[in-house]
């Protein structure tokens, strides 16, 4: 009898716990609370409505905003573009132009994947890539998908990249690296974000207590994670016949570490200390180390455009904006120089023509 009294209120224990937790999840989910709502932190990005609705970089000049809704919330990715605005085709590309998914005739495609570094200026790297294939090919047609994303990481862009493939692209470059190595206000990691909102509310709210109690504070994406998505992605195209071009992002900042202003910047839009501020050069560099590790590791094309930057100029200023970190249109043209001047030394060297490259497609 005493063994049945124990089982009993063992039972009615977890059944009250069980019922609790059931009523806490139905609360939260009647009351419509969410991690956005819980802090004006949430995936900022440096902005205040919690996801980049507007342009606010100067799309195509720099300093000059367009008041263009550009982007919406996304589940999976947390946001992504609009379709079919003054900036985006109908897909939701970078331009205007619209891809079909068929390539009926037998075009060469370029897939071109990163952040803001890729969709900011009047004239982008991709613009000038074309411009220079199809004048030292005119009997070879080029298609550019410029499928970038500002604020993007490589986490979203792993998340997003299967999903291109079936535009079957001949070559990916693939440019992240400024977006991973920055420190939300709210502190947390693209990971950690993207388990909160796909796990239940009262998960998410015990997981959000626990990371303000731990003081949790970690790069969007860090490094491990960083040279894990690359690889990634690597083989992702690799696995569909696809010659990844890995770029590693230059940098305007040098030797001379942070300049005055970025301190206030960083520490009023992204909460970091002075000393993160700091840190963020050689940072920097870390991961653009990895990104020329993971290309001599998978045997991809890799573009140093700061090594390239340094043998064209013996200033950085002409290549970015004063940020430092987008490039103006002289930045673009010498990325295009470099990215064109990589893939033919790649296509000579494992005997790669753009006609049988266009038979594949036809195929």
């Amino acid at each position: 009898m005493k063994n049945k009294n124990s089982y009993f209120n063992i039972l009615t224990l977890v059944v009250s716990i069980v019922f609790a937790l059931v009523v806490c999840e139905v609360a939260l989910v009647m009351t419509n609370w969410s991690p956005q709502r819980s802090t004006s932190d949430y995936m900022q990005f440096g902005y205040s409505t919690g996801v980049p609705v507007w342009d606010e970089d100067g799309l195509l000049e720099e300093g000059q905003r367009v008041k263009v809704k550009l982007f919406q919330q996304d589940e999976e990715l947390f946001w992504k573009t609009i379709p079919d605005t003054e900036f985006t085709n109908t897909q939701g590309f970078r331009g205007e132009q619209d891809v079909k998914l068929a390539n009926r005739n037998g075009a060469i495609r370029i897939l071109i994947l990163g952040d803001s570094c890729s969709f900011l200026g009047r004239k982008l790297y991709v613009d000038f890539l074309y411009d220079q294939l199809t004048k030292d090919y005119p009997e070879t047609p080029f298609e550019i998908i410029n499928a970038s994303v500002p604020g993007y990481t490589s986490f979203q862009g792993r998340k997003v990249l299967e999903s291109l493939m079936r535009y079957k692209p001949h070559y990916a470059c693939i440019y992240f690296g400024w977006n991973d190595h920055w420190i939300l206000p709210s502190g947390y990691a693209d990971q950690f974000h993207y388990d909160l909102l796909h796990s239940y509310k009262l998960v998410q709210l015990a997981r959000i207590m626990w990371a303000r109690v731990t003081d949790a504070r970690d790069y969007r994406v860090p490094l491990d994670a960083y040279q894990a998505n690359l690889a990634a992605m690597v083989k992702e195209l690799k696995d569909n016949n696809v010659v990844p071009v890995l770029i590693a992002a230059p940098s305007g900042y040098g030797g001379k570490g942070m300049p005055q202003w970025a301190f206030q910047f960083y520490q009023q839009y992204y909460r970091m200390t002075a000393e993160e501020i700091k840190k963020i050069p050689a940072t920097h560099k870390a991961y653009a180390d990895v990104v020329a590790q993971v290309s001599q590791d998978s045997k991809a094309v890799f573009v140093d455009a700061q090594e390239h930057f340094n043998r064209t100029s013996p200033s950085m200023k002409p290549f970015f904006r004063s940020d430092l970190i987008h490039l103006t249109e002289q930045g673009h043209e010498a990325l295009a120089d470099e990215i064109y001047n990589q893939v033919n030394v790649y296509n000579s060297s494992n005997s790669i023509t753009w006609g049988a490259l266009r038979q594949t497609s036809s195929n």
